[in-house]
């Protein structure tokens, strides 16, 4: 009737782990959770120690992990694929490049708006790559990469091992929403593991036929990634975010200029221009800044080619803004800080692989409002929720 136990461990209830682990680990310490359990339970000498809750938290984040990963696995051989993500039945649904996008009428209203006081033509907003998605046949996905402190390893006899270069763990968190259906968060080490999840939770949620809309913060892996993992899927697409765009001129315009008043000048000019997504001419007035002004030119053909190479990720942001399109992955980053950061990020924390996925997947549960049906049937609905 129950599952064998190992030592003086005990059988944790559903309650127990509904405060210790939803409104208890996640939120705050293990040493605090613990004090809060044991207060509870009347149970201050001799309760619930810290390590426990932890060694709890850590295998249940573990076995709802293993469980996503294999039921994603069966879904996607279901779906025609491999249980590495590899398609071997494409279907010709697949191969349609066409988004549904907004009436050209209505877009070109939109840039009239936009560029009543500029100097820019139509066309040359048109010419922009980005298409202008429909939202509501559209699935976004902000995704990105968290990294928290790594635990330093410890030699036989309690020895600490050579001092190097600080090593992190990896969390990848994916947001998931589509327009009056609802959203999910995805969790797990490592991008392509999540990028796997999310390829079976498109199918299960019959997402597949939508224009796949990503926003993430331009770094060429992750877009690589996102490319090869979805190369059998054509309605796919990915926006910078405008936010990292910004701040990455910023910070390769203070590496590469003498001194922040050339800086604030030049960027003042450069940000309308790739708020228009106007690429070529932001590039052409950054190769003809007066070498005077230069004191780093390696650093300003490095954010050069930073913007040729994400030209096709680069909308006209003014023209997306005035449709009530999604110019950005905030909500990708806010929930990095709700999932990871804000339990993980303190000053002093490191963590194991185990323990700091485990307690992402723990929080993710509880972002999701699976973590009822979890703790009671050990299965989850993995579906897009209000």
């Amino acid at each position: 009737m129950f599952v064998r136990l190992r030592g003086v461990e005990i059988y944790k209830t559903i309650g127990f782990k509904d405060i210790a682990l939803i409104y208890g680990d996640t939120e705050q310490s293990y040493q605090k959770t613990a004090q809060l359990i044991n207060r509870i339970r009347y149970q201050e000498q001799g309760g619930t120690p810290s390590r426990t809750l932890h060694d709890c938290t850590e295998k249940e984040g573990k076995e709802a992990l293993s469980y996503i990963n294999k039921r994603a696995r069966c879904l996607l051989v279901k779906n025609g694929f491999s249980e590495d993500g590899t398609c071997e039945d494409i279907k010709p649904e697949y191969n349609n490049e066409q988004p549904v996008t907004i009436p050209k009428e209505q877009v070109i209203s939109a840039i009239d708006k936009c560029c009543q006081d500029k100097d820019i033509s139509v066309e040359i907003i048109l010419s922009n790559p980005v298409p202008y998605e429909n939202s509501e046949s559209s699935t976004q996905i902000s995704i990105d990469d968290v990294n928290v402190k790594k635990q330093e390893e410890f030699r036989p006899g309690g020895i600490k091992s050579e001092r190097g270069k600080r090593k992190f763990i990896h969390n990848t968190i994916a947001h998931i929403s589509k327009k009056d259906v609802g959203k999910y968060v995805l969790n797990g080490h490592g991008i392509k593991n999540v990028l796997l999840f999310l390829t079976a939770f498109l199918f299960h949620n019959g997402l597949i036929n939508d224009r796949i809309q990503f926003f993430t913060d331009g770094h060429k892996m992750l877009n690589d990634t996102i490319f090869k993992c979805f190369s059998w899927y054509k309605n796919i697409g990915i926006i910078l975010d405008w936010y990292h765009l910004e701040k990455k001129c910023k910070e390769q315009l203070s590496l590469a200029l003498k001194g922040r008043f050339i800086r604030n000048e030049i960027l003042d000019k450069l940000k309308p221009l790739l708020w228009y997504g106007l690429i070529d001419e932001a590039v052409v007035y950054l190769e003809e800044i007066d070498k005077d002004s230069i004191k780093a030119m390696e650093k300003l053909d490095k954010l050069i080619k930073y913007l040729r190479r994400n030209k096709p990720y680069i909308p006209c942001y003014a023209v997306r803004k005035e449709l009530g399109l999604c110019n950005s992955s905030a909500i990708g980053e806010k929930m990095n800080d709700l999932v990871v950061s804000n339990r993980q990020k303190h000053n002093g924390m490191s963590w194991s692989k185990a323990g700091s996925v485990g307690l992402a997947t723990i929080t993710t549960l509880k972002r999701n409002k699976e973590n009822d049906k979890w703790f009671e049937t050990k299965g989850l609905n993995f579906k897009l929720a209000a």
